[in-house]
């Protein structure tokens, strides 16, 4: 009876080491899988030569998920693992976070969403004296004009909206415009504003009638637009800066019905701006190359990764989507 008893004993020993060596062969497989950035059927495989971190809003405009996707395919070419982190529109105190964490973990590279009143100089100082390759992205190009900065030219984006709407609307033009939630500073001094505001000036009499900020949140560019057209009934045209923004202004004039009667100039494009313009509830949309900035970020840390200064400040490209197709 004893000598069953310790055969048992025996078996489940047995049984319990090869649980836990299998579970060790688990997690190494695993760690080695994330190593290399993707997943893996064997651990045989090299990980990757670089580790880099992003560090982005956690915001649904189709800029930040065009600009991970960018990132992401970048990745795929430098031979490089990627880890994302999202923080919250309204707190930098997480962004600073996410910066550290990154310093603290070694890593290769850190490429970082930064608006205009970041601290990115003294983050790319901090980067470099850490060994870790920095490269800040955005919209406008924050203070100090930090070397190797890649945006989208928000003030070309208003200039070219403003265009749109005079071509329409001429001195009759009274415009509503809605600036992002993620925005910095006072809503006269933002790029995109200027833009737009420089492009009416060759239409005497073209006014805007209303600036607001939207909030944070999906809803907030239908809550700024009903809020928007209830306050100004003479508004006649809305400028909105992000995909987000436009979907909901589009959303809101074919509930009122007042397609038509209000003209839309929209950002970016998504399936859902796309079948707008198609019904004619916005006219155009100015669509930022997001994805373009994600990879050439990627691109920028490989060259600085191979010993090159960065480059000095640069600008992706836009283009316009109407029903008539795409224009330059």
């Amino acid at each position: 009876m004893k000598r069953a008893a310790w055969i048992l004993v025996a078996l489940f020993g047995a049984a319990f080491l090869g649980a836990t060596l299998m579970n060790a062969s688990l997690v190494e497989t695993s760690r080695r899988a994330l190593a290399g950035g993707v997943f893996r059927e064997t651990s045989s495989v090299p990980p990757a030569r670089y580790h880099l971190v992003l560090v982005v809003p956690d915001d649904d405009d189709s800029f930040f998920s065009g600009l991970v996707e960018g990132v992401r395919a970048g990745v795929g070419e430098a031979d490089a693992a990627l880890q994302v982190f999202r923080h919250s529109v309204s707190s930098p105190s997480e962004v600073e976070r996410f910066f550290e964490i990154a310093l603290g973990a070694g890593v290769d590279g850190l490429i970082m969403y930064s608006p205009r009143g970041d601290p990115v100089m003294d983050r790319a100082r901090r980067a470099a004296a850490n060994g870790v390759v920095f490269v800040p992205v955005g919209t406008d190009l924050p203070e100090g004009s930090p070397p190797g900065f890649i945006g989208s030219a928000s003030l070309l984006q208003g200039f070219e909206g403003g265009k749109r709407i005079c071509a329409a609307l001429g001195a009759s033009a009274r415009v509503g415009v809605i600036l992002p939630a993620n925005g910095a500073g006072p809503e006269e001094e933002e790029p995109l504003f200027r833009g737009l505001v420089a492009s009416l000036q060759a239409f005497p009499g073209a006014v805007v009638s209303a600036l607001t900020r939207a909030r944070p949140g999906t809803l907030a560019g239908e809550e700024a637009a009903t809020a928007m057209l209830a306050s100004v009934p003479s508004i006649n045209a809305i400028f909105c800066a992000n995909s987000r923004d436009t979907m909901g202004v589009a959303q809101v004039l074919v509930d009122m019905n007042r397609v038509g009667s209000v003209l839309v100039i929209g950002a970016d494009e998504t399936p859902e701006i796309l079948r707008y313009i198609e019904k004619g509830v916005v006219a155009a949309s100015v669509v930022r190359d997001s994805r373009w900035i994600g990879r050439e970020a990627v691109r920028a840390f490989m060259r600085i990764k191979d010993g090159e200064p960065p480059a000095p400040p640069v600008e992706a490209g836009f283009y316009v989507r109407t029903a008539e197709g795409q224009t330059p």
